[in-house]
């Protein structure tokens, strides 16, 4: 599992680029339709299915994961009552 000291860079770094998608999106939608509206509407949509698409990314890296067992071992019981 990846270091937790990473998490909050990643997270800036996650919503950096989701804006910069939403910005990106929405200036397109502007220069085509030339309606201020329709792009930050466009604009919106895109920040937040990135935001969405890289926060799943992030959790995926991140999440806790149970720890699997040794190959080749034995599963560990308790002794039998006597």
């Amino acid at each position: 599992m990846p270091s937790l000291w990473y998490l909050p860079v990643e997270i800036v770094t996650a919503l950096f680029f989701a804006a910069s998608i939403g910005i990106g999106s929405g200036v397109v939608v502007i220069s085509y339709t030339q309606r201020v509206g329709d792009g930050l509407k466009v604009a919106l949509a895109g920040f937040l299915a990135a935001a969405v698409g890289f926060g799943y990314a992030i959790w995926r890296t991140y999440r806790p994961r149970p720890k699997p067992p040794l190959r080749g071992m034995a599963p560990v019981t308790a002794p039998a009552a006597r």
